[in-house]
């Protein structure tokens, strides 16, 4: 797990209890309905799957439970809160792509290239199917080597392509979003989600 520094912490905790302020004020069955979570009046709880795992976010506390690094944490917060519904387009774009992600965003792609390059770029179809599915993901096809998609929220699909190296090439790969991605996540969240799942493939 990749170590926190104490400003980062101090930093989360407080961009967590921001949301926790700001997710307090809204109508749960709204935030429901447009982030396309269930939520549970008996039990009083949003519940959803993330990267295979099921969540749930207590309400009106809004703690989320479930072994999660802290800034996934912070990401289902924000998403809760930015949902506004808009449906799924189909069409995939790069982080770079995002709404004012040009800078960010590029940053994210370039690295992501890169760490899927080496992680993954021998084709070892049958290891890297084994772990994308372990993290809820399913299989696709594409023109891509290998696809994956990945349910890192409700409405929040990524994609993993791969090319796998060969004689002339060394293997590469990219993780691209849903262009409606904008609707539910800013681009510093969108980076986060990148990091967070590049760490759980790695793991």
């Amino acid at each position: 797990m990749t170590q926190v520094k104490p400003q980062e912490n101090r930093m989360y905790q407080e961009m967590k209890k921001a949301a926790w302020e700001r997710l307090r004020s809204c109508d749960p069955l709204e935030i429901a309905r447009k982030a396309g979570v269930l939520f549970d009046e008996k039990e009083s709880a949003f519940s959803f799957v993330s990267l295979g795992k099921q969540i749930r976010v207590a309400y009106p506390g809004f703690q989320v439970e479930g072994a999660l690094e802290e800034w996934h944490e912070l990401v289902i917060l924000h998403y809760l809160e930015m949902a506004d519904g808009t449906p799924l387009s189909g069409d995939l774009i790069t982080f770079g792509q995002l709404p004012q992600g040009l800078v960010r965003g590029g940053e994210t792609d370039r690295e992501t290239e890169k760490t899927l390059g080496e992680y993954f770029g021998d084709g070892q179809v049958e290891k890297i199917t084994e772990i994308c599915e372990r993290l809820g993901a399913k299989i696709a096809e594409s023109k891509a080597d290998f696809t994956a998609v990945f349910e890192f929220l409700p409405r929040y699909p990524v994609t993993m392509n791969l090319w796998f190296a060969d004689d002339e090439f060394p293997g590469t790969g990219k993780l691209l979003l849903d262009s409606s991605a904008g609707h539910y996540l800013s681009v510093e969240d969108a980076v986060t989600v990148g990091m967070v799942l590049l760490e759980a493939l790695k793991r």
